[in-house]
């Protein structure tokens, strides 16, 4: 009996002292809270345009001579596109030019019997009105070569435009009218050129969009870039850059036009086409940062578990911001250098002691 009693103690002193033994702490992981530059962006679809189109449309009429270009080629401003036959704008200056050395023939000899009259007249020789006479002939010649000026500046003008080029670096579109046809001002569109390089894309951004990433036109022109997509999914190479932004927004769609400028060198961005667009911050705020795992979600908002020098536990909500591939952003809430708990969470709670777990 006395053996059995003396087992039985020692069995209850071995719980007791297992009772009041430390609990083991819980072993987590940590990292620290670093900073990351807030990149904030927005996706929209956008519009390939051309900033200049142009439709060429004869000034004259005549038979087209020449062609100087192929459907489709890349012309230069100053390249010659069409050639007009320019026989009789030819003879029109040369016509013009002989009418002008007549008329200043004839006021030649008006201005010498003009002055002949008046000298006649001061001398008593002649009459008012012979000398008055005199003067309106004189008057009449110098308009008449004012005239046959302006119609050889008309001449001139019209053989010019027998020479049809191109009035800017652009895409040739198909030609309406080939060598041999006869074409007139009311002929309509001989061709359409359009630039594309630099060529534009045109999006709409909402005002809410556009107050809370930027604030201000000169902030967006600034501080603004804009990457996109082609149709067929690949990220086009270059960035572009904001030009404009349009003077007012849609009252149906509280949306207002941006358009951003490409280089396009390679001409992969075609007039007419869609794209996807990311509009994006070149320099955004610096904030906090965690890895998403710290972050944890409850009824009243997301927190994290912050581990002091003291490894206690303090549960701390916070306000998320953006978020990249392997960073969650905080507005606020924690700041950069602060303990955070990314593994074992599950195990803790506000106000444990933990232990940190060692890396391998």
């Amino acid at each position: 009996m006395k053996t059995g009693r003396m087992m039985i103690a020692a069995l209850l002193a071995v719980c007791c002292h297992a009772a009041f033994a430390e609990t083991p702490k819980a072993v987590v992981g940590v990292e620290k809270v670093t900073e990351s530059e807030d990149m904030e962006s927005r996706r929209y679809t956008g519009l390939v345009v051309s900033q200049s189109v142009v439709n060429l449309t004869p000034r004259v009429s005549g038979e087209i001579l020449e062609v100087g270009f192929k459907d489709g080629d890349f012309v230069r401003k100053g390249e010659v596109l069409y050639r007009l036959d320019s026989v009789q704008y030819e003879a029109a200056v040369k016509s013009a030019e002989a009418d002008i050395a007549e008329t200043q023939a004839k006021l030649t000899y008006a201005e010498d019997n003009y002055n002949r009259n008046k000298l006649l007249h001061e001398k008593k020789a002649a009459s008012l009105d012979a000398m008055e006479s005199a003067k309106s002939t004189l008057e009449a010649e110098k308009a008449a070569l004012l005239a046959m000026e302006a119609q050889l500046i008309t001449a001139k003008d019209n053989l010019k435009h027998t020479v049809i080029t191109s009035p800017l670096d652009g895409v040739a579109g198909v030609t309406n009218f080939t060598a041999g046809n006869y074409v007139t001002p009311g002929s309509g569109t001989l061709l359409t050129i359009i630039q594309v390089r630099p060529i534009r894309v045109r999006f709409s951004v909402s005002t809410a969009d556009f107050l809370s990433m930027f604030g201000s036109p000169d902030e967006l022109k600034n501080n603004g870039a804009v990457r996109i997509k082609l149709s067929d999914g690949r990220e086009y190479g270059e960035a572009g850059e904001i030009e404009l932004m349009n003077n007012e927004a849609n009252s149906k769609t509280d949306a207002i036009q941006i358009y951003a400028k490409f280089a396009n060198t390679d001409v992969k961005l075609i007039a007419g086409s869609t794209v996807s667009v990311t509009l994006y911050k070149k320099k955004g705020r610096t904030t906090a940062a965690v890895s998403p795992a710290a972050v944890m979600h409850d009824t009243e908002g997301s927190y994290v578990y912050v581990v002091d020098q003291a490894n206690k536990v303090e549960k701390r909500y916070v306000v998320l911001g953006n978020a990249t591939s392997t960073r969650q952003l905080i507005d606020s809430g924690l700041k950069k250098g602060e303990t955070v708990i990314v593994k074992g969470s599950h195990k803790t709670m506000s106000g444990m002691e933990i232990e940190v777990e060692t890396e391998k």
